[in-house]
């Protein structure tokens, strides 16, 4: 072969290489805007080294390297708590469309780093444990509706919503649709309690969803007058059947979305397939917008129970006809 020949051989490989260099950083700069907002367990280390990088950055460089928004998705918004304690009612209030707002903030940083920016999938898991958490279906329809409502009209093609129905829209019982989740893609509750002993997440994961779910039952009528410990314990298979269900629609959601980012409402280790992301600022990492109220200081919005906000120095506000959040000027 002759110089001259090589010579545009040579300039090929080289804008490949810079060009792949160029989506590389892209890409890198976009995890940086997850992980700022990422929600790690206890203890762990918050570098962002290979490991930690890994079983993300390979699907967010495909998008990059072929034009296409970065995909997401992320099971969240299943239903308000039944525990007036915690909540203001049955529908979605400013800590949801608060979250709403937030992951639309993402979606925004980065189309500023990639222009074809950001799908996000929410993929309501609130059907898929109505049952076991007391909440009505009829109740889970309503709050779905409100989040769908909400996302279209503020962010209209930003957001996609996907839920149990939409999973098997054949059936038409709900209790017919969580039957099939657990038959396509559940695991026996013995080796989920095997799992709880060998795997620190899982463990995790436990403790936060027992201890939120104790607290739900505590505010019910027909827990009324148990003792917490006795609370406690009949709170205990329902998480782990809570656990269970989640992991199957974990599970369905892996196969619907291989390609996609996997969001995190819980806290996660530092290496995951799944990236921990905190939607609205709170003290307790396993708070979410759904076992909580909104309070708006100075016009920053956390999230806490309901019964912690003294409503001596909070005023409850309304939209629509509904309570919203509280304003406090503490």
């Amino acid at each position: 072969m002759t110089e001259s020949s090589s010579a545009p051989s040579a300039c090929a490989a080289s804008l490949r290489q810079r060009r792949a260099s160029a989506s590389t950083a892209t890409a890198l700069a976009i995890l940086e805007c997850l992980f700022r907002r990422r929600s790690l367990a206890p203890g762990q280390d918050d570098a962002l080294d290979d490991a930690v990088l890994a079983p993300h950055l390979p699907k967010v460089l495909q998008a990059v390297e072929h034009g296409l928004p970065v995909e997401m998705v992320l099971p969240a918004f299943p239903g308000k708590s039944p525990n007036r304690q915690k909540t203001l009612g049955p529908l979605p209030d400013l800590a949801e469309h608060h979250a709403i707002d937030e992951l639309h903030r993402l979606a925004e940083e980065i189309r500023a780093l990639h222009a074809p920016g950001a799908v996000i999938h929410i993929c309501s898991d609130g059907y898929v444990f109505a049952d076991l958490v007391r909440v009505p279906d009829a109740h889970v329809q309503a709050y779905t509706d409100d989040i769908q409502r909400y996302a279209g009209q503020h962010y209209p093609g930003r957001f996609t919503l996907f839920d149990l129905k939409d999973a098997y829209p054949q059936l038409g019982c709900l209790d017919s649709m969580r039957e099939e989740l657990m038959i396509e893609h559940g695991q026996s509750l013995r080796v989920l309690q095997q799992r709880f002993e060998d795997e620190e997440h899982m463990r995790l994961m436990y403790c936060g969803i027992h201890r939120f779910l104790a607290e739900d039952y505590a505010g019910l009528v027909e827990f009324e007058g148990m003792s917490m410990n006795a609370v406690k314990k009949a709170a205990k298979p329902a998480s782990q059947r809570v656990i269970q269900r989640s992991e199957a629609w974990s599970a369905l959601l892996q196969a619907r979305y291989p390609h996609c980012l996997r969001l995190s409402i819980h806290p996660q280790l530092a290496v995951s397939s799944k990236i921990g992301i905190r939607l609205v600022p709170t003290s307790d990492l396993w708070r979410t917008p759904w076992h909580s109220v909104a309070i708006k200081r100075r016009g920053v919005v956390t999230l806490d129970r309901r019964s912690n906000v003294d409503e001596r120095y909070s005023r409850l506000v309304f939209r629509r006809g509904r309570p919203c959040h509280y304003a406090s000027a503490q």
